[in-house]
């Protein structure tokens, strides 16, 4: 059975380029602060792990989720998975629990959008049709509704955002667990978090700028007295590919003398706080590595030193 859809509610063409990170926000610049910026990046490394929805990832229980177009994120049920197959409606099912949940995400609506999309009859693509059972409540930014057709049943929850943004959490099946699903919803309502506004376009912008370019910050000299020349390679996919090529250098002694280049591989993606932001590097091998960046007169720096961007050449 497939997820429900609210057909007379407006969503924004961002949802559908996540992976691509197609947003059209221009880049807007961070103001340099080496103390704010210090401190961050420590907040960025101690704070709980969350995960960008990408197309083809698969997210278990517990963990929270982020939307970073939409400027949300909430937390994944227990015995529940999330997944994005394609486009921007995320699904969720369980190994031991009967049904389907589906997750929206809305932009550009208001409350009175909300619920005329709630009055409606809810078309499955089956061609299976669930209708209205009793009234919409409104408690709040939360919206729920209930539908049903025979034995089957639905339960929506809609939270409202601050910027005429909105999520609907929704689950399909029998009758005998409607129970079960109001549950659900509720606790996807409930772990919602939402961007401010100047937050969510710092976002955007980030990851509109870095999305499948490559960084290639300042040489720098290891232990061994080699050149580090390090290249990051930041995919729209959220695969980065980063390569250091370790070169002797010229008048000092190095083992070993001729030229050595590491991989390394892994997710990124970016946090922002007040004027400041942070790459983070989540390695495939365990362990978060973070850079401050930041953006002045065009120019991008990565903790401090210049970096300069272009496209990548290693993203396929």
């Amino acid at each position: 059975m497939k997820g429900v859809s609210i057909r007379s509610m407006r969503t924004s063409t961002l949802g559908a380029c996540l992976l691509a990170l197609c947003g059209l926000v221009m880049l807007t610049s961070v103001a340099p602060a080496e103390e704010p910026a210090a401190s961050f990046k420590l907040h960025v490394l101690q704070q709980r792990e969350i995960k960008d929805l990408r197309v083809g990832e698969r997210y278990p229980g517990g963990t929270r989720v982020r939307s970073p177009f939409f400027g949300l994120s909430f937390v994944v049920p227990p015995e529940w998975r999330a997944s994005l197959p394609a486009g921007s409606v995320v699904f969720l099912d369980s190994a031991v629990r009967p049904g389907l949940g589906t997750v929206h995400f809305l932009s550009e609506v208001s409350r009175k959008d909300v619920v005329a999309g709630l009055s409606e009859p809810q078309a499955l693509e089956a061609g299976f049709v669930l209708h209205p059972t009793g009234m919409i409540k409104e408690d709040g930014n939360r919206l729920s509704a209930a539908y049903a057709a025979g034995e089957d049943i639905g339960v929506t929850v809609v939270v409202l955002g601050p910027d005429r943004n909105a999520v609907v959490y929704q689950f399909v099946g029998r009758k005998t667990e409607q129970d079960l699903y109001r549950r659900l919803a509720e606790e996807l309502a409930a772990s919602t978090e939402f961007m401010s506004l100047g937050q969510l376009r710092a976002l955007r912008a980030w990851y509109e700028r870095l999305s499948g370019m490559m960084l290639m910050p300042k040489r720098l000299a290891d232990s061994n007295q080699r050149s580090a020349s390090p290249t990051i390679h930041l995919c729209s996919d959220g695969r980065f590919i980063t390569i250091m090529k370790l070169t002797p250098v010229p008048g000092r002694e190095s083992k070993p003398e001729t030229e050595e280049e590491y991989h390394e591989t892994g997710t990124w993606r970016i946090e922002v706080q007040d004027a400041a932001a942070s790459l983070i590097l989540t390695k495939a091998t365990g362990g978060d590595r973070s850079y401050v960046v930041r953006e002045e007169t065009g120019k991008i720096l990565l903790d401090g030193q210049l970096a300069s961007v272009e496209l990548s050449t290693s993203c396929f």
